[in-house]
């Protein structure tokens, strides 16, 4: 019975609100009994609601307490009352817009709700706050992006990344994508790798990516962001993670305009000690990610530095056995190879005379290549007989064949490099599809096995070498039975990780663990 007469003087409440007009100043009495209501009952609770929100505006000596009546009901152990309190929510920031960014604030965190329907209605909530004021609205949300939960972040990110940047252009508009843009690089600094490809996805929403100057400045803060001004420590999992993201992110964005030097220096500078990253998948990607940037590098300060890093780092990679009969495919990674050397054979354009001007340094470069070559043209020659009864179907539709075939570009990528490299002078004109990225389509290199062309041997002044330097014939070099096939299985798992645009949804697999602080974990 009380609560029925509680009931009735809600109603009677609003009446004399409603009637008052502009004398409803008058009536704060009448409003703070509507606030205590917040205490009362279901029934009350949910007519409070309304009631507080209708009013609001004409009660500003009272904000502060009506605002706090209001949270208690978005916090109310009853969820129907919750998301009634939350739906209302929006409606104090009609006419009294000084309070949007607070309501914007608010709503960011009530984002963690666990009930969909009630994570849905915060959603709304804040989607119609953007109708009054976008850049309001964003300046609430992006605070939360700056508190140490991980939940409200993350949840806030990616509403602005699956809501907020389809709202269309007479939303956001030009000046609240600049808003975006500035409070993204803010909060950059202290994320996650998943936080960090969210912020990306939205990035790439704005007007940043359709010029090049915006994608300029997109590469500016993934540099930044890489830490490329710090000391590279292999060791350090969170620093190598941090820097691998950065660089995916920022290689669809390379292009004339927009150079990837700053990235190229640093990597080749850490080349004496990539091999230390306990995680060998990691040390590959980050020559896989050096190859696919060498061909925007612009102008070196120092190109003969930069190119022995890289010299260097092949001599390391390519061990030449004693005598012919300990070679061994599987000991050498052909996939580095093939990425170094492609580096090498770009970077070289820039320092044309690096091998010629130092005998001895281009002796045992030679040496080496001799060596892969030998390797790479008996592996060609052997596929090339296996497959040569295959039709074109069989090809397409055979996984092992597919994986053959694969690595004949490889192979063949490898020798046309080396074939440029041995020239006098070194050739730097050959262009190269890198093996892990789309290029020669398999029925092609179907096609070349097929017709039975001849691949022309690796060769010296135009003489055919072995590696000791003799001109006898070669003895043919039997690569161990599935091995090959086997190391290029391993090294090629989610090659096509940007896919044929610009790449923003790809993710790629770290393994790393650090729940004890903010971290580069993987995606």
């Amino acid at each position: 019975m009380e609560a029925e007469d509680n009931i009735q003087k809600m109603y009677k409440y609003f009446g004399i609100l409603a009637d008052a007009k502009e004398n409803i100043a008058e009536k704060e009495p009448e409003y703070l009994e509507i606030l205590s209501a917040v205490k009362g009952s279901t029934k009350e609770k949910r007519l409070a609601s309304q009631f507080i929100t209708r009013f609001f505006k004409h009660f500003p000596n009272l904000a502060a307490q009506a605002l706090e009546a209001q949270l208690d009901l978005c916090e109310d152990e009853d969820i129907c009352i919750r998301k009634q309190a939350i739906k209302d929510l929006p409606v104090l920031c009609k006419e009294s817009k000084e309070y949007l960014t607070k309501i914007a604030d608010i709503l960011a965190q009530l984002l963690q709700a666990d009930d969909p329907q009630e994570l849905l209605t915060a959603q709304n909530s804040l989607l119609s706050l953007f109708k009054i004021d976008a850049k309001g609205a964003l300046t609430g949300i992006f605070s939360q992006m700056q508190s140490n939960e991980e939940v409200v972040r993350e949840r806030s990110m990616k509403f602005i990344s699956n809501k907020v940047m389809g709202l269309g252009k007479d939303i956001i508009k030009r000046d609240v994508e600049d808003l975006i843009i500035a409070e993204c690089k803010k909060v950059m600094q202290n994320i996650t790798c998943e936080e960090f490809e969210t912020l990306m996805t939205i990035l790439s929403l704005t007007h940043l990516i359709n010029t090049p100057d915006g994608q300029k400045e997109l590469v500016e803060l993934l540099a930044s962001t890489a830490e490329l001004d710090q000391f590279f420590n292999p060791k350090d999992l969170d620093q190598v993670n941090r820097f691998i993201t950065c660089l995916d992110f920022a290689i669809p964005f390379f292009s004339a305009h927009v150079e990837s030097t700053k990235f190229i220096v640093y990597i080749c500078e850490l080349l004496n000690r990539y091999t230390l990253i306990k995680d060998n998948d990691k040390q590959f990607i980050i020559l896989k990610l050096l190859a696919e940037s060498v061909p925007y590098c612009g102008k070196l300060m120092n190109p003969e530095a930069v190119v022995g890093q890289v010299y260097q780092a092949l001599l390391d990679l390519v061990t030449v056995p004693e005598n012919d009969s300990n070679k061994k495919v599987e000991d050498m990674d052909l996939h580095r190879v093939e990425a170094l050397l492609y580096t090498f054979h770009k970077l070289g354009k820039q320092c044309p005379d690096f091998l010629s001007k130092d005998p001895e340094r281009q002796k045992d470069f030679k040496k080496k290549l001799l060596y892969v070559g030998t390797c790479t043209q008996t592996f060609v020659k052997i596929v090339r007989q296996d497959l040569k009864e295959k039709g074109e179907e069989d090809v397409k539709n055979n996984p092992t064949v597919e994986k053959k075939l694969e690595g004949l570009k490889l192979a063949w990528n490898i020798n046309t490099l080396i074939k440029e490299l041995f020239n006098i002078p070194p050739r730097f004109k050959a262009t190269i599809n890198l093996s892990w990225l789309e290029g020669a389509t398999k029925t092609k290199l179907a096609q070349i096995i097929q017709e039975g062309k001849k691949h022309e041997p690796i060769t010296v002044d135009g003489k055919s070498k072995r590696i000791d330097g003799s001109n006898n014939s070669q003895q043919i070099y039997q690569p161990p039975k599935d091995k090959f096939s086997a190391k290029f299985s391993n090294n090629t798992t989610n090659n096509n990780r940007r896919g044929g645009g610009t790449g923003w949804n790809t993710k790629r697999s770290f393994d790393t663990n650090n729940a004890n602080r903010r971290s580069w974990r993987p995606y």
